[in-house]
């Protein structure tokens, strides 16, 4: 089965086709104008002549196509800025100087079995969220700035989601208490 975004991709072509078809068949066959030919498909007047001009849509992918470019980091597509041979150097990951991300899945984990060592418990999103603890105020708010905590988006975007980010901490928990127990562990 077709995912979903090429369906989609091939419901636009099918789309395209049959209203090219129809174009010019009211062109041809009844001789109607481009205006009418707009009233009758829905479309406005500069679409249908795009059918006239262009019926598969080639020459507008390949106008797009000269505005894109290259990185020259990856080899990814880049996106255009002001025109024709204008796109940028490099892509968004590539780029000299962008912005490394500051939580990793390893940073994630550590700080949430940091947060297990000081307060008894892995923390809950609401542990970890500034808004929540702002409104409760006391010791919510407290425990939120004695430490450098990710927020919940940065916890489900390492993780894939804070239940992950749990299972995996507790898991690297309960697997280094195993190796202090262990005479192997020990050494």
């Amino acid at each position: 089965m077709a995912s979903n975004g090429s369906t989609a991709v091939a419901d636009r072509v099918t789309e395209r086709r049959r209203a090219v078809a129809l174009a010019r068949h009211y062109r041809e066959l009844e001789g109607l104008s481009i205006a009418q030919i707009a009233q009758r498909l829905g479309r406005s007047p500069a679409t249908v002549k795009a059918y006239f001009y262009d019926p598969t849509g080639e020459k507008a992918r390949a106008v797009k196509a000269r505005y894109q470019g290259v990185c020259r980091g990856c080899g990814a597509y880049t996106q255009p800025r002001n025109g024709k041979g204008d796109a940028y150097a490099y892509c968004k990951a590539c780029h000299p100087g962008a912005i490394e991300r500051h939580w990793t899945r390893e940073r994630v984990l550590d700080s949430m079995r940091a947060w297990q060592a000081r307060y008894g418990r892995l923390p809950s999103s609401y542990d970890w969220s500034r808004t929540h603890a702002h409104r409760r105020g006391g010791e919510p708010l407290e425990r939120l700035r004695a430490g450098d905590w990710p927020s919940a988006s940065a916890v489900s975007g390492c993780c894939g989601s804070w239940r992950a980010a749990r299972t995996a901490a507790a898991n690297q928990i309960v697997e280094a208490a195993g190796d202090r127990s262990s005479p192997e562990g020990r050494f």
